[in-house]
């Protein structure tokens, strides 16, 4: 890869990236941490990563350091129950909200197979390559993910 397909990821790919992984996180400095990250691991591998292929190693690579952070920080844990707390106290949600707030109380790998499929589109292939899973785990744990958001938003209405 060359500094030109280098900085045309960085343009094109960082703003899908961290989008990706604000969802994920529900905290923009981590999720800016974790793309900046995965940029600069692209950056010292840039000569082992093809440009065609660019796409697929970032993501892979963002997801891999977002369920690290996950994980082993206890700053994004600590905000994600203080943010469960807030949402019980208030009485008017926003759907936006309500949404956020069912996604962040899913485990990990779902709420992960969900942001990828439903949010980004990503194809049930992608999907088990990105994570590892087979495409038969892929669909499972989504259909007991939406399932479980099924359930969470009906409580809310």
């Amino acid at each position: 890869m060359t500094t030109k397909e280098y900085n045309h990821c960085v343009r094109h790919l960082g703003d899908d990236l961290y989008r990706f992984a604000l969802r994920y996180a529900n905290f923009s400095a981590a999720a800016e941490d974790a793309v900046q990250d995965v940029f600069a691991d692209l950056w010292e591998r840039r000569s082992e990563v093809e440009a065609a292929g660019a796409k697929g190693w970032l993501i892979r690579a963002l997801y891999r350091r977002l369920v690290d952070m996950h994980r082993h920080d206890e700053v994004v844990r600590n905000t994600q129950v203080a943010q469960e707390n807030e949402y019980r106290q208030h009485e008017n949600f926003e759907l936006k909200d309500v949404l956020a707030h069912a996604l962040a109380t899913l485990p990990e790998q779902q709420r992960m197979l969900v942001l990828l499929r439903d949010l980004e589109g990503y194809e049930y292939a992608e999907m088990a390559q990105i994570t590892g899973l087979s495409e038969q785990q892929v669909g499972v744990y989504l259909f007991r993910a939406r399932k479980q958001l099924k359930k969470q938003l009906e409580d809310y209405r």
